[in-house]
């Protein structure tokens, strides 16, 4: 295991969180209700994307009842701040980068004349493949298709603190360096080092740091913090469990990413190439967390280190979209949450207490 001896343990639970887009957040937020339902003392919250999202509003003191009130909302009132905040919606994640399209029109504009130009020395060549060589080689001017800063203001407003030395439950969140792949970079109030493998770092806002960890390749601008430019925090380790194992003897490991098994009865590519395409990733995802599972639980036998992840043969879960605002989808998967949180929770076998000397 990756070892990261300079992080101290403490008493109480720790809780990993991965990503999933908004459908990993919702399903991070049943999971979290099934917890605090259970009456789970969670000490610390290592979060990455989705999971940093979730993992900074509840180390905020923000409760999964108030969070999931939001759900079909147009205001979210927050009882444990008394303000109402507009929740994130569409239209405010996905705000396009217009003037960065701009850009990148005219720079196609200028390519498109150039290859038109150069037709006279292209003759007997493959013109199909010259333009689409151009016209990839052109994406310059997007670096990502929407703007998320609206995430960040919103943490701005419903987190009591930016600082993350502040908050009652211990919070890291990771990212990925974007121009450095060997180092992960994890976000936090107790320790500043840099070993390497890691970089752990102090004294940053929480909601920009959250916005570094959920920033997917191509799809969010990545984030600069200082001098570097941080990227979704998956990609460089998915999940980060290795820091909650360090830091608690009891941790709780949850993530969404569940490829789908039909066990005879079908086949995904029945569902079309955008579910076979889903299938291809969750497989990825789900190879890297259940190969690292397997040496948690052979380096740390006595450790109580709990699994929270989908139903297999959930096909519902399965087809539900990851990038849905709409309530009935939202609901659904925080029932799955919750499901599978309560499910994991009841398979724990407590030890029994030794007997008192005579």
């Amino acid at each position: 295991m990756r070892d990261i001896p300079q992080l101290n343990k403490k008493k109480g639970t720790a809780l990993v969180l991965g990503g999933g887009a908004i459908k990993g957040f919702y399903y991070h937020l049943g999971v979290l209700k099934a917890l605090e339902d259970a009456g789970e003392d969670i000490t610390a919250i290592v979060g990455t994307s989705a999971g940093a999202i979730i993992g900074a509003l509840a180390a905020g003191g923000i409760s999964a009842s108030t969070l999931m009130s939001s759900v079909g909302a147009k205001k979210l009132y927050s009882p444990e701040r008394d303000i109402w905040v507009q929740p994130l919606t569409s239209v405010t994640l996905f705000k396009p980068i217009y003037h960065n399209y701009l850009r990148q029109y005219f720079s196609f504009l200028q390519e498109s004349a150039k290859f038109i130009a150069s037709f006279p020395r292209l003759i007997g060549r493959d013109i199909v493949n010259e333009a689409l060589d151009r016209l990839i080689g052109n994406q310059t001017e997007i670096i990502g298709l929407f703007d998320p800063s609206a995430l960040e203001k919103l943490l701005n407003v419903l987190l009591p603190t930016q600082n993350f030395a502040e908050n009652n439950i211990d919070l890291y969140v990771t990212a990925s360096f974007l121009d450095n792949p060997h180092q992960r970079a994890v976000f936090n109030g107790n320790y500043h080092f840099e070993d390497a493998e890691n970089h752990f770092l102090t004294n940053i806002p929480i909601s920009r740091a959250v916005r570094a960890s959920s920033a997917i390749p191509g799809v969010f601008e990545p984030v600069k913090i200082g001098d570097h430019y941080y990227v979704d925090g998956e990609i460089k380790q998915t999940l980060s469990a290795d820091i909650g194992i360090r830091i608690a003897d009891r941790v709780i490991i949850s993530h969404s990413y569940q490829p789908l098994h039909l066990n005879g009865t079908g086949s995904v590519r029945e569902m079309g190439w955008l579910n076979v395409l889903k299938q291809g990733i969750y497989t990825v995802f789900y190879e890297r967390i259940n190969t690292w599972r397997n040496i948690y639980g052979q380096q740390n036998p006595g450790k109580a280190i709990i699994w929270i992840e989908p139903d297999p043969t959930d096909t519902e879960f399965f087809l539900a979209p990851e990038f849905s605002f709409r309530p009935e989808v939202q609901q659904l998967l925080i029932e799955k949450g919750m499901q599978a949180a309560q499910k994991a929770l009841a398979t724990v076998t407590v030890k029994p207490l030794a007997p008192i000397p005579q």
